[in-house]
């Protein structure tokens, strides 16, 4: 299966007639390994501090997470392991996997839990398979 096959059947899916505004997948050195159309264009030190910050948790607090120029504030995680962000009425969620990042933003009316269910079930697969 290729990875935009992931993004466009796994991550962009609908969940009680909710879907993601947009997901990618993204390798630790920044580099899309698939993405949405409308995801949005980030720099490679935006994903870099991301990375920071799953290896030194605590690090994007006091600044907020930084995706594609958005500011998202950053709000309860999973040290380590998922860090998740709030902008207004959507936010952000990235889990971390062996070799990636997996990267779900939402909108009104999905809810925080209903992208963290898509997006966290994505990664533990993904960990599971080595990847």
């Amino acid at each position: 299966m290729s990875w935009q096959t992931y993004v466009d059947e796994h991550l962009m899916c609908e969940i009680e007639g909710q879907q993601l505004t947009s997901a990618a997948i993204v390798g630790h050195d920044g580099s899309v390994w698939a993405q949405s159309p409308n995801f949005p264009q980030y720099k490679p030190e935006e994903i870099a501090a991301i990375m920071k910050d799953f290896d030194d948790p605590g690090t994007l607090a006091p600044t907020g997470l930084f995706l594609g120029g958005t500011k998202y504030m950053v709000i309860q995680g999973e040290p380590g392991v998922v860090i998740r962000g709030k902008k207004g009425t959507g936010g952000i969620t990235v889990k971390k996997t062996t070799l990636a990042l997996i990267i779900g933003i939402y909108d009104e009316p999905m809810t925080p839990g209903q992208c963290n269910m898509i997006v966290e079930r994505l990664g533990d697969y993904l960990v599971e398979q080595g990847f």
